[in-house]
């Protein structure tokens, strides 16, 4: 059996190269989006195109967030029609995508808020382990981590299947593989999605957590 030679005569790395598109299609995405929301509205061009846009994309079919927004945008457009309720559908979809529409008009990047559990969990501390990513409006990572030690629980810098609690700070990392998010959280996902109990919370969710705890 012949293997496919790309043009400098070197075999083909297929699932290499499925990978950098599905990665240039997920940068493009993000792009569009906050190009979308920038106005603060979804009107029927935008919606068709994005919606077009992603059928026309098909190697991050499996792949978060594209596989997440896909399924999504074929339940919003099931009829074929788009309707007022549609449009918000849409909107809020890419607006969770990006970190929420504030992050776009105020021009900051922003965590996505995808992966978060819906509704957030009960945050307990004692023997949990927990992955800290993104930037904390709380204070620094190491503060962050002090507080969660103080309450019994364990930090640990990489995702993995001991992994309890995964928190997302409110905003993005320049170490993030994209803007709104990076390879712990789709780690995370991944695990979420074979059945690891992995809880994803967003930072405001695990403040609030920390101070319902001060004085227990």
């Amino acid at each position: 059996m012949s293997i496919p030679l790309d043009r400098h005569g070197q075999p083909q790395n297929m699932a290499f190269n499925a990978r950098r598109r599905c990665e240039r299609d997920i940068s493009e995405l993000l792009g569009l989006a906050k190009g979308v929301l920038a106005d603060g509205l979804v009107n029927d061009e935008e919606a068709r195109y994005i919606t077009n846009w992603i059928l026309a994309h098909p190697d991050g079919a499996h792949q978060f967030p594209l596989s997440l927004i896909l399924s999504r945008v074929k339940h919003i457009f099931a009829d074929g029609r788009v309707d007022d309720d549609e449009r918000e559908d849409l909107k809020q979809l890419l607006s969770e995508l990006v970190g929420g529409v504030d992050s776009v008009l105020l021009g900051y990047d922003a965590a996505t808020l995808l992966p978060l559990c819906d509704p957030p969990p009960l945050v307990s501390w004692f023997q949990e382990v927990f992955v800290l990513t993104g930037k904390f409006a709380y204070g620094t990572r190491r503060q962050c981590q002090h507080e969660i030690f103080a309450r019994g629980g364990d930090c640990e810098e990489d995702v993995s299947q001991r992994t309890t609690f995964m928190v997302i700070g409110t905003f993005g990392s320049e170490d993030w593989r994209h803007t709104a998010y990076g390879r712990k959280i789709e780690k995370a996902v991944q695990l979420r999605s074979k059945g690891f109990p992995i809880r994803i919370i967003g930072e405001d969710h695990w403040a609030a957590a920390l101070e319902a705890s001060h004085g227990l």
